[in-house]
């Protein structure tokens, strides 16, 4: 019997041992954004920022054109050397073949170098309708063909650039009008 209480008395133990909390080894936390993209009826909200992406200005003068899909082209002795480049991206909610009028605030606009005086001149503002069309001053109509009514169009153009600029970074803005009819 003393040995039953001997080993009863240890297998207690063992037990007792086991059913002790485990010390964590690690443990590590992250995190996560959150986001959701809502548009209102005859709204309209920016998905994304026209960017040219980074580019090397070469000795002679020259253009990065940007079509309304994001594909860039260059003249002169401009290198574009990467491929994060991607034009503005809008969203819109009207009725099914509801009529949209839209134009941007000039026809011409200045990218500033960051930390300096030097400028860029952003041209040829190009709407990614089907066919894609040049948009200016002028509102360009189109029409929902969307029966649920939302849409979504790009904004690209050109960037004139000419030798020699000084590096940094460049930055302007448009303004962009939608009107329902």
């Amino acid at each position: 019997m003393h040995s039953f209480k001997r080993i009863a008395g240890l297998l207690g133990a063992i037990l007792g041992l086991w059913m002790l909390p485990a010390n964590a080894l690690a443990q590590e936390t992250q995190t996560a954004d959150t986001q959701a993209f809502l548009v209102t009826p005859l709204s309209f909200v920016k998905q994304t920022d026209l960017d040219f992406g980074d580019i090397i200005p070469g000795n002679s003068d020259g253009e990065i054109v940007m079509d309304s899909a994001g594909n860039v082209s260059t003249t002169g002795g401009i290198i574009q050397i990467d491929g994060t480049q991607e034009p503005a991206r809008f969203w819109g909610y009207g009725q099914f073949l509801q009529t949209v009028l839209i134009n941007v605030n000039a026809n011409q606009h200045i990218l500033t170098r960051s930390g300096g005086t030097e400028t860029l001149v952003m041209d040829a503002i190009l709407i990614g309708s089907q066919p894609p069309i040049i948009i200016n001053t002028n509102p360009r109509r189109f029409r929902i063909v969307n029966p649920d009514g939302y849409f979504t169009f790009t904004i690209a153009g050109r960037l004139q650039v000419p030798s020699n600029t000084v590096p940094g970074f460049y930055e302007g803005q448009f303004a962009l009008t939608l009107e329902y009819e």
